[in-house]
């Protein structure tokens, strides 16, 4: 798509976000026409937000998504949100109007090579270290994508270019672009998650699968060797694999390109060379999850020829990522972590076995949220080896305490709301308290950012 298509088009923007504010943004001067759809309510903050689109004659409807916008439409642009079973998307579908995401908008506007980072679990992390490790070598790269600024929003803002954009990327954004091709391509794992909006495990998959299908021959697709869903891609791009727990080292044998852990050690194997890179004791970031991510951002940095130096300096040097695993404060002899992120069990786990294996504390764990209803079996034999009493609040309250009494495990308390559990936490006898929802935010709060922010607040007011 260039600029020529759009002149010829009026362009439906789906959803106004932050990205399809800046989508709209984007379309002003390209497209022929530009309509902005919004199913909520407008609100003060966002009136302010479309005042320069409404001057500049885009039409805007609120609390609907009209036949009348839909119709008109010859392209739409959709907030990744928005389910393909949705009945909005069946409607635009029988028209056979063209959907597309932001990203795939947005990559027909720039040479500039992205890194996309995918994954179930760890994508904001990785992310995050990726784009350290680049600016640490003195290099530029720009994080963007589900973290920081839209990247339709960067290539608007026409500042200096960066050398690399790294592409935080989730399975609905990646559904929703159909030819995006990334000069390098990380999945970190994959488990059932977002199956609201899938309906089923094997579509999940096979979208998140598509990131690698669509790469080319002089691409990279970077991969966790111990999936064996993932291991096994089909994909014509080269393969660079990582594995932190690697059960025979002779399985690196066939392989040319290989980031492993032995013997404590953070490892790369490239063509005939193979050597050491860091201890993972030297890394900042807790859990064995936290190496994976490390040892996938390695993998990036080889390929883009980063020096081990620069590498290992910056590896020493990443303190991780607001509301994951995030050290928050001590207070009366108590640690408080936020892992707001942590928004599904599997997170939960990587989490809870972290501080348990790390620190051998007693540990106060804070469950709950908007229940995404996957399988608890995994979190409730972490619970019941590191965790000394659970407190349980939001819409999942109740499977989980159901959960939980199944399994024997006694210590657990419903309380109302998040506030409630912190001051709880405060009377409790551990010695660590741990964030960790493993549930969505949307109950009671607009993202996991606010509720981990919340949850720091109220940390600091008790």
């Amino acid at each position: 798509m260039n600029i020529e298509d759009l002149k010829k088009k009026t362009v439906l923007v789906l959803g106004a976000g932050r990205t399809g504010i800046a989508s709209a943004n984007f379309l002003l001067d390209k497209a022929k026409k530009v309509l902005l759809s919004e199913s909520k309510e407008q609100t003060s903050e966002l009136q302010h937000k479309i005042q320069n689109l409404t001057l500049q004659g885009v039409e805007i409807e609120f609390k609907k998504n009209s036949d009348g916008f839909i119709n008109k439409a010859d392209l739409v642009i959709i907030s990744p949100g928005i389910s393909p079973h949705s009945d909005i998307v069946k409607k635009i579908n029988l028209l056979k109007t063209e959907i597309i995401s932001d990203i795939e908008l947005a990559k027909s506007f720039t040479k500039i090579p992205i890194i996309a980072v995918t994954g179930t679990n760890g994508k904001t992390t990785t992310t995050s270290l990726i784009t350290h490790l680049i600016n640490n070598s003195g290099k530029k790269a720009v994080s963007c994508g589900n973290i920081g600024k839209p990247l339709i929003e960067i290539i608007n803002e026409n500042k200096n270019a960066p050398d690399y954009y790294v592409l935080e990327i989730s399975s609905f954004q990646i559904y929703y672009s159909p030819t995006l091709s990334c000069k390098i391509a990380v999945c970190l794992n994959i488990t059932p998650d977002h199956l609201d909006w899938h309906g089923d495990f094997n579509h999940y998959f096979q979208t998140k699968e598509k990131l690698f299908l669509q790469q080319d021959k002089d691409s990279w697709a970077i991969l966790n060797y111990n999936d064996d869903l993932l291991r096994n891609i089909k994909t014509i791009s080269n393969k660079f694999y990582f594995s932190s727990s690697l059960s025979d080292k002779a399985a690196i044998n066939p392989f040319s390109h290989f980031a492993y852990l032995e013997d404590e050690y953070l490892r790369v194997k490239e063509g005939n060379k193979n050597y050491q890179i860091i201890n993972k004791n030297e890394l900042r970031i807790l859990g064995s999850h936290n190496i994976e991510n490390a040892l996938a951002s390695i993998a990036v940095s080889k390929i883009i020829n980063l020096n081990n130096n620069d590498l290992q300096l910056g590896l020493k040097s990443f303190e991780g990522v607001e509301h994951r695993l995030e050290y928050a404060r001590s207070f009366k002899g108590k640690d408080f972590y936020n892992d707001s992120k942590a928004t599904n069990p599997e997170a939960t786990v990587k989490a809870i076995e972290a501080l348990g294996q790390k620190t051998g504390k007693k540990i106060t764990l804070i469950l709950g949220g908007r229940d995404k209803k996957t399988n608890l079996n995994e979190m409730l034999n972490a619970i019941k080896k590191h965790i000394s009493e659970v407190i349980l609040f939001g819409e999942a309250k109740e499977r989980f305490k159901q959960e939980l009494d199944k399994n024997n495990y006694k210590e657990v308390t419903i309380v109302n709301d998040l506030n409630e559990a912190v001051a709880l936490s405060l009377k409790s006898k551990t010695d660590i308290v741990l964030f960790s929802p493993a549930c969505a935010s949307f109950d009671m709060f607009k993202n996991y950012e606010e509720r981990g922010k919340i949850f720091k607040e109220l940390v600091f007011r008790f």
